[in-house]
């Protein structure tokens, strides 16, 4: 078992240092993992590449770019390099780059650095800007 005061990735970090707030970008060579629609998983999701997520997850979903399409969904916390929201996200989101889509439902507080909300998606939550 790690001691609570490593990153993910083994880095050791003393107690005065920030936890990185995102995860790094994916490495072009991972696959992306797809969720199906007729998914729904009860946990927590975390991946070190990309993740279409088409089912529902109850729970958070860690990963460097999450991609949530139209039928998914996710109660819970999402924490992203880079997400799209095309479907429903109730919880929070915290992700560097953040795109809402049209048909996006999004009922959270996003913690972000970058953000586009497109005409037709729907936001209820509060904005806070993090660089």
């Amino acid at each position: 078992m790690k001691p609570l005061s490593e990153l993910e990735h083994g880095v050791p970090q003393t107690p005065s240092e920030p936890t990185p707030l995102w995860p790094e970008p994916a490495a072009a060579a991972l696959p992306r993992s797809v969720l199906g629609g007729d998914l729904i998983i009860e946990g927590d999701v975390t991946s070190e590449g990309p993740v279409d997520l088409q089912g529902r997850v109850i729970g958070s979903v860690r990963a460097p770019d999450v991609v949530i399409v139209g039928s998914g969904q996710v109660e819970g916390a999402v924490t992203a390099h880079q997400l799209s929201v095309q479907g429903t996200v109730s919880g929070q989101i915290s992700a560097r780059q953040v795109q809402l889509a049209p048909g996006a439902v999004v009922h959270a507080d996003v913690v972000h650095e970058q953000i586009a909300i497109e005409a037709g998606a729907e936001l209820e939550g509060r904005l806070r800007r993090r660089s």
